[in-house]
């Protein structure tokens, strides 16, 4: 019977590995035998990556930089890559018309285009292979138009539907796909965002949770939804879920998000 790290190994690239969820993948990871070159836009990554001795290598790179991938086939040139997670993200919380141009296209570079050219990038010479997993962590807000964060919103639905596409056009050839749709989690970059904990349906899930339960699920493909409440969402009426969501997500943030 093959393991984890037969199906998805000898090694990962996991951009946005520094801190959070990034973080969580490469330590799930390297548990279940799969080395990870970690890439991050802040030098930390190499004191974090530390900790895991010859399990890990880093690289810093800025994934809205285009050249990005040319860095990442360089560090990689000689080793086997079975798996490619594209986790890094940004995003902003406000109306969508006060949000400026320079944010915009960073959020459009790193959410959509970024994972489209490690798509492309990696799986190539995983269906060579006959093996591999491309996974995108997506969110919660991808289920509907999400106010307060509308473009982070429809760059994390644009992940799902690459994910289930390519999944769909690249089946019977061994390598699986996965859309991680995950809900509000535990990581430096929630605690720094200002939410109000008080408006919350339910406290921040620790990444680790997720993760383990999303590379459960890697061979099952497509979009999976990380928990229940995550399940009862996507079953509402789209228009009703829009409002339910909308509402939710503006309430988090009361002193962003001026109506």
């Amino acid at each position: 019977m093959s393991t984890f790290a037969d199906t998805y190994g000898p090694w990962a690239v996991v951009t946005g590995a520094g801190a959070g969820v990034g973080f969580a993948f490469t330590e799930e990871l390297i548990e279940r035998g799969v080395k990870v070159i970690m890439v991050d836009i802040s030098g930390e990554v190499e004191h974090t990556a530390d900790r895991f001795g010859e399990n890990a290598r880093t690289l810093v790179a800025d994934v809205s930089d285009p050249g990005w991938m040319e860095a990442v086939d360089s560090a990689t040139s000689n080793l086997e890559v079975g798996l490619a997670v594209a986790n890094a993200g940004v995003s902003w919380t406000g109306r969508f018309l006060d949000m400026d141009a320079r944010t915009r296209q960073r959020i459009l570079d790193v959410n959509c285009r970024a994972t489209a050219d490690m798509a492309s990038w990696a799986l190539p010479a995983m269906i060579g292979r006959g093996r591999g997993g491309f996974v995108v962590t997506s969110s919660g807000s991808a289920l509907a138009g999400t106010a307060g964060v509308g473009l982070y919103s429809a760059t994390k639905a644009f992940g799902v539907n690459l994910v289930e596409a390519i999944g769909w056009e690249i089946r019977g050839s061994g390598v699986d796909t996965l859309a991680v749709v995950a809900p509000t989690m535990d990581t430096p970059a929630f605690r720094s965002s200002n939410a109000d904990p008080g408006s919350m349906m339910m406290d921040a899930t620790d990444p680790r949770t997720v993760v383990a339960g999303a590379l459960d699920a890697l061979g099952e493909g497509g979009r999976w939804l990380a928990d229940e409440g995550l399940e009862l969402a996507a079953s509402v009426d789209r228009r009703e879920r829009v409002d339910l969501m909308s509402k939710a997500t503006t309430a988090m943030y009361p002193d962003t998000y001026k109506p």
